[in-house]
């Protein structure tokens, strides 16, 4: 749905302009200093869910698991790729 632009762009983007981060990217804005968002003090954004983000990172030693991190404490798990998670998109920044 996010690359084919289905999920209701509303802010000027483009299909196929977002994409689920890798693991290395999501991790990328915990501050473990943080609980309850496990995100740096004044960070910009709004409804953040204290619960599981999806990453587009496949667990190796086990293909249909995926990386994801929880946005409560920013502890990173691999779990089955079934179960029904966030999602927070990216794209490239000008």
């Amino acid at each position: 749905n996010l690359a084919s632009g289905s999920c209701g762009l509303t802010d000027g983007s483009s299909p196929g302009n977002w994409r689920l981060p890798n693991i290395n990217e999501l991790h990328g804005l915990i501050d473990p200093t943080q609980a309850y968002p496990a995100l740096p003090s004044g960070h910009p954004f709004t409804y953040v869910q204290y619960s599981f983000y999806w990453s587009s990172t496949t667990y190796e030693s086990i293909p249909n698991r995926a990386s994801h991190v929880y946005l409560g404490s920013g502890v990173v798990l691999h779990v089955y790729k079934g179960f029904d998670y966030y999602m927070w998109p990216v794209r490239s920044g000008n």
